[in-house]
């Protein structure tokens, strides 16, 4: 993962565009499998992922500027992911993204719980009212609820952490 991480975005953006056509036509013919004309669902499966692919191209670009490159990016996850922070950064570069993720994880402690909650009524008044399969989605939304909220306040705190050690060295000189 980290390698694909780490492609240039020339090589990562049509790989992220067969992957995402991939995945909108394999949805589409198994939700709606003859419901669509072979050129309605090429179309729109060459739309969807045209647009994703743009919308996370900005992302991956915009994250890569903040952190100063792809190395240094790929080392902020790595780090926030084992909870420490490595003792050559740069605290100029990283408490910026580090307090950018900390408001993102800020945010998703209240909203993932609510968003979920509210996916669980649904699908479960759906079970109720329409089709008993809506009972497997509820089963997933529920267990998406409980992961989201775990994460999110585990990232928090991880993130709490990891800037209080960098708000506390001496400034790296580079």
């Amino acid at each position: 993962m980290a390698r694909f991480r780490s492609l240039p975005l020339r090589a990562l953006l049509p790989l992220l565009f067969i992957l995402l056509a991939a995945l909108w036509l394999g949805i589409g013919v198994l939700v709606m499998p003859g419901e669509q004309p072979v050129i309605a669902r090429l179309l729109g499966t060459v739309f969807y992922a045209g647009a994703m692919t743009v919308f996370f191209g900005v992302v991956i670009s915009r994250a890569r500027r903040g952190a100063g490159s792809v190395d240094e990016l790929s080392r902020m996850q790595a780090a926030v992911k084992a909870g420490a922070v490595p003792s050559d950064v740069d605290s100029s570069t990283w408490i910026p993204m580090l307090e950018k993720w900390q408001g993102q994880n800020r945010r998703s402690r209240w909203l993932a719980p609510v968003m979920f909650m509210g996916f669980l009524a649904l699908s479960l008044w759906l079970a109720s009212t329409a089709d008993p399969v809506w009972f497997v989605l509820s089963l997933v939304f529920l267990a998406l609820l409980i992961v989201s909220t775990v994460t999110a306040w585990r990232g928090y705190d991880k993130l709490t952490r990891m800037l209080d050690e960098l708000r506390n060295r001496e400034p790296h000189a580079r």
